[in-house]
């Protein structure tokens, strides 16, 4: 006796597209390559339902291989799938928020570096440009670093007035060159 198959709804058959990534669950091909469809796991002629959880995204070629073979071992369950992306995704927000934690270090670590500039030039502070590269340096070569060779530039009487952040950049880059 032949089962006969109800039709997917074109809904059903976007969700499940969607659901598996618009791509072959058994080879991993996609669109515009191959021509997908809608799987049974547990094919119909064996008893199987059009319930979402039995359906699977599946090329031509894979679907028409298959046939109404049932699968022992799907090749990577929804389950564990979405379990990975919930891991990745965790990795990224935790991996952005050291990043966070970092820029907002090297931040106020570099406005330590303009306090020090501001103690010898009153009324004066560093600009935006400036900035980048007392972060830059306060990144490179900690902050400890940086505010002794902002001191060292500011302390200099030796150099011109008015070339101490020059100078203090010239410390800096020579610090960095011989940690190469």
């Amino acid at each position: 006796m032949a089962v006969t198959r109800k039709p997917l709804s074109k809904k059903t058959r976007f969700e499940v597209f969607k659901r598996d990534g618009f791509s072959c669950q058994y080879c991993g091909e996609h669109p515009p390559k191959v021509i997908l469809h809608v799987d049974h796991i547990d094919p119909v002629a064996l008893g199987g339902s059009n319930h979402i959880d039995n359906l699977i995204t599946s090329c031509q070629p894979c679907n028409s291989g298959k046939s109404a073979t049932p699968l022992s071992d799907i090749p990577q369950s929804l389950q564990d799938k979405a379990a990975l992306i919930i891991e990745r995704e965790a990795q990224i927000k935790g991996y952005q928020r050291v990043m966070n934690d970092k820029k907002q270090r090297i931040e106020d670590e570099a406005d330590e570096v303009c306090g020090v500039y501001e103690l010898f030039h009153s009324g004066y502070t560093l600009n935006e440009k400036a900035m980048i590269s007392v972060k830059k340096f306060v990144d490179s070569l900690g902050v400890h670093e940086v505010v002794e060779a902002m001191e060292s530039a500011c302390c200099n009487t030796k150099i011109r007035k008015g070339t101490e952040f020059a100078y203090f950049c010239g410390i800096c880059w020579n610090k960095i060159k011989r940690a190469i």
